[in-house]
């Protein structure tokens, strides 16, 4: 039956080329025409182009579709599988009865599928990158690439999960750079219990998206969003179907590489290059399973992994060494009898349904209910965040790949259950602990607390005088750089990248745009806004507006070039310094006038901080820094505290803002006992000018400084 398939194919096709005619450059191909290895086939809109090509280093040929403006982008691969080693006398046709056929050699090497026969079909090259095989007389369409995707997802593609119509459609990666042969990953909709998106290396999981949680699939950026629109297709709580609508005006990409990395591009506004706007996995804690069994993994802790509550390591050596794959188990067994009760986590991407149960009428008091009743139940969730009381989620057995997620709902909660005594330990616990708090940990709360109230009064302040921002329209920055081009790029530090603009031929601006990576959000962005306004000296840069819109948070600024200093305070502005590190500076500074007594006598009459980071640099040089402390401790003080309260005031005062460490460094060192610092580097006393001494603050070791013009200054000015 076969070979008589294969027979009627190869004869259609020797008739219907009896008489080719074909012209490059056109988008159609007609059942008389070939297209032979060298000729192509250009979408309407010159965006996409089908042809026969070599990837990488290969020698062998395929079939394949790219973006015309970068060739070596291909979205789509026909014969995959079937590589055409002798590519001599190799052509594509359309067979007379509506096949899409590869033959070489007097054989056929690769063939479409088609879903019925047409009698005057075409194939097309659209401009959404899809190739369509259709009846002339009726434009139906018979067969189409974007039903046999390979590593890329186009707007217009469907992603589905169909089981009654048995369909299922995904990204597959690529073997290599070289090889378009089917890969290690797949990209795909998993419907179990609550559907959600999954990469996998085999069968097993290497990222997932979180389940959705009635608005949005809750482990990555909300949506739809300024850069992501899909549309999504539910039938009875199954997520049948994801896509992209196609929008002319934006060329976008995803793509599944060889990695097992999903990497979302747009191309500039040139369209000769892309940009790469997210990546998943997006972090290690976006790896699946990171912290093991029982472990919930948070990415802005010096240690990422760490056991829920009641439980501990399994493994405590492998966990010393950052092995968390063994995971956690619990410390006391559940007590079914007795009562057990629950531990609120909050925002999170929800565990893995692995073993679970799931009722979305049932009441969320219910839920707790029903999950003390079981004694199997290790924790429940309300699913949806669109209805706060109802909805009922539990979990049987371990809990894995759990992530806190900063930016999350306040509602994206769930209940681990612990034994009472468990709950009732870990509040004893804790109140031993206030009990036992080291005089160094005060000295942290009073250097937080001073720091925290210094950034509110001054937040208090800007909102007493109302500060007005204009807002800018989304559209109007990405016109301004070239829809954030990389070649538009100036800087990037901790906040994001910064690109330069024109608003018009007179006006330049430098836009900096919130990376999805500095864990900041609407809040936190309101309060560096308020904290950059309260910087600002209108002589110097002036801050034009500010543009949130979906995800997208950015602050525009005009843009400035003169090397002087209206220039520094820009390269401490625009690059990130003043958003990340300068309330670290802040707060090495007040952990010095804590433990110096705040205002020492010895360098009164100099610049205050010229002298007090002066004064402790030369101090610790001079293996004197003990001299640093105030009098007032000397009763009660412990000497290494108050030498790694000092160092640690140092290591947030250095010069360059790179060296200084986070702010969760900073409260491991100060409240860890027997950690290893760094050691100190010079403090921020200059930026980068001038050799000359200027002048001389009289203080017990007579110090000589530099006359340049520092960030304290400008902050204090």
């Amino acid at each position: 039956m076969a070979h008589f398939q294969f027979t009627i194919i190869l004869c259609s096709l020797v008739l219907s080329i009896t008489f080719p005619k074909f012209s490059v450059g056109v988008d159609t191909l007609f059942a008389n025409q070939t297209l032979v290895v060298g000729q192509t086939l250009i979408s309407q809109s010159q965006t996409f182009e089908l042809g026969f090509f070599s990837p990488g280093k290969s020698k062998n040929k395929f079939l394949g579709i790219w973006y015309k403006s970068t060739p070596g982008v291909c979205v789509w691969v026909a014969n995959r599988n079937d590589p055409i080693i002798d590519s001599q006398g190799v052509f594509l046709a359309v067979a007379g009865n509506g096949t899409l056929v590869i033959s070489g050699g007097g054989s056929i090497i690769w063939s479409a599928n088609s879903s019925g026969v047409a009698s005057n079909p075409i194939l097309q090259l659209l401009d959404t990158g899809n190739l369509v095989l259709l009846e002339d007389s009726s434009q139906s369409y018979i067969w189409q690439s974007f039903d046999y995707p390979t590593d890329t997802w186009l707007p217009g593609m469907k992603m589905v999960d169909d089981i009654d119509a048995g369909l299922e459609k995904y990204l597959t990666s690529w073997k290599n750079p070289d090889d378009p042969s089917p890969g290690d990953y797949v990209f795909k909709i998993e419907n179990q219990g609550l559907p959600e998106m999954v990469i996998f290396r085999g069968t097993t999981k290497r990222f997932r998206t979180g389940k959705w949680n009635g608005l949005f699939l809750c482990g990555v950026p909300r949506f739809p969003n300024p850069v992501f629109k899909p549309e999504l297709v539910f039938e009875k709580d199954r997520l049948i179907s994801i896509y992209e609508l196609y929008d002319s005006s934006f060329i976008v990409r995803l793509t599944l590489g060889t990695s097992g990395v999903l990497e979302r591009y747009t191309m500039n506004g040139k369209r000769d290059k892309w940009n790469s706007v997210y990546t998943n996995p997006h972090d290690p804690c976006d790896e699946y399973g990171q912290c093991g069994n029982n472990g919930i993994c948070r990415i802005d802790k010096p240690v990422r992994c760490e056991c829920f509550k009641g439980f501990a390591p399994k493994f405590q050596k492998e966990w010393d060494f950052q092995d968390w794959s063994g995971g956690c188990s619990r410390i006391r067994p559940l007590n079914c009898q007795t009562g057990d009760g629950f531990l609120e986590v909050k925002q999170v991407k929800h565990p893995d349904m692995l073993r679970f149960w799931l009722n979305t009428s049932m009441m969320l008091e219910e839920c707790r209910d029903e999950c003390l009743r079981n004694c199997s139940c290790t924790a429940y969730a309300n699913p949806y965040i669109t209805n706060v009381d109802r909805g009922c989620l539990m979990w049987f057995g371990d809990l894995i790949d759990t992530r806190e997620l900063s930016g999350a709902d306040s509602k994206q909660n769930i209940y681990i259950r612990l034994p009472a005594s468990e709950l009732d330990s870990s509040t004893d616990l804790q109140k031993e602990k206030e009990k036992k708090r080291p005089i160094m940990l005060i000295l942290i709360s009073i250097a937080s607390g001073i720091l925290v109230s210094g950034f509110i009064n001054g937040a208090q302040e800007m909102n007493k005088r109302d500060v007005e921002l204009p807002v800018f329209k989304l559209v109007t920055i990405m016109a301004a750089t070239n829809n954030f081009s990389r070649e538009n790029i100036v800087g990037e530090g901790g906040f994001g990248p910064v690109y330069k603009g024109n608003l018009s031929a007179e006006e330049e601006i430098a836009v900096k745009r919130l990376s999805r990576t500095s864990g900041q959000g609407l809040e936190e962005f309101k309060n560096e806004v308020i904290l950059i306004a309260k910087l600002q000296h209108r002589n110097l840069v002036r801050l034009l507006g500010c543009c949130i819109e979906g995800e997208e948070r950015m602050l525009i600024y005009e843009y400035l070039q003169n090397k002087s200093l209206d220039h520094f305070v820009f390269e401490y502005t625009i690059d990130g310094k003043f958003s990340v590190k300068s309330d670290i500076f802040s707060l090495g500074v007040v952990l010095l006038e804590i433990v110096s007594g705040k205002k020492n006598r010895a360098f009164d009459h100099c610049d205050h901080y010229y002298g007090l980071l002066g004064h402790a640099w030369l101090l610790w040089k001079e293996n004197k820094i003990l001299e640093l402390m105030d009098e007032c401790f000397k009763d009660t003080f412990v000497e290494s505290q108050v030498k790694r309260c000092i160092q640690v005031g140092l290591l947030c005062v250095q010069k360059f803002a790179e060296d200084r460490p986070d702010m969760s460094s900073v409260i491991f060192m100060l409240g860890t006992d027997g950690a290893i610092l760094p050691e100190p580097k010079e403090p921020g006393f200059f930026i980068e000018r001038s050799s000359s001494p200027v002048r001389d603050c009289t203080s017990p070791s007579k110090m000589s400084y530099k006359e340049t013009m520092t960030i304290t200054d400008l902050e204090a000015r």
